[in-house]
């Protein structure tokens, strides 16, 4: 008669197949064919995937956003189309590294871009942030710049004859008023200010040279 048995070695639990029989006196013995092992082994199996970060993919994408990134992969602007291929790859169920292989580029920019992908959707090909709309001058601050482009610069302490859109925006803004070289290009063109344009001095070492441009 065959069966398993379990024994307890040093507070440890362990079976084992074992076969009965009896001797020559008629005594039952025990006869150990296989160990078969602990009953709660020491050393449990470890799941495979244990301490592994989730893989990382785009999330499902909806059908505007498929036929979006359908419609860019092949976009004359490589901006554009490197996204929509590594989007296109992820949501075909690729990893990262196949996609790595695939469009042979590095595995942070990938990752990079799936993140963005799933964090902003299609917001990640719109290049650089939209600067908006410029800030808005106060009536009080257009009639101060303009009082400015009416006055010489040398009167007010500057080191040149003519005023020129940067030189003004640069000169507003340290008295205060936050305005580009566009607006004020803006506002000039709008109150119709036309420059008036010095003429510069000439300078010559020859005697007669006042002379010959009085003439």
């Amino acid at each position: 008669m065959v069966f398993e048995k379990i024994s307890i070695v040093k507070g440890r639990k362990y079976k084992s197949l074992v076969r009965g029989y009896r001797d020559k006196k008629g005594k039952v013995r025990h006869q150990v064919i296989k160990y078969i092992g602990a009953v709660e082994p020491v050393n449990k199996r470890r799941n495979p995937n244990a301490g592994r970060k989730p893989r990382l993919k785009v999330k499902e994408l909806t059908k505007k956003g498929r036929d979006f990134i359908q419609k860019n992969l092949k976009n004359s602007k490589s901006f554009i189309k490197d996204r929509a291929r590594i989007i296109h790859l992820s949501s075909e169920g690729n990893t990262v590294k196949q996609t790595c292989q695939k469009l042979g580029f590095h595995r942070p920019k990938i990752e990079k871009i799936i993140k963005q992908f799933n964090g902003g959707k299609l917001k990640i090909f719109e290049r650089g942030k939209s600067l908006g709309k410029p800030r808005r001058i106060t009536n009080e601050e257009r009639a101060q710049i303009l009082q400015y482009l009416n006055t010489e610069p040398e009167k007010l302490g500057l080191h040149f004859n003519n005023w020129r859109h940067k030189k003004l925006s640069d000169y507003a803004k340290k008295q205060g008023i936050e305005v580009s070289p566009s607006q004020l290009g803006r506002i000039i063109k709008q109150d119709e200010i036309k420059y008036k344009k010095k003429t510069s001095w000439l300078y010559s070492n020859d005697p007669n040279f006042a002379k010959k441009n009085l003439l």
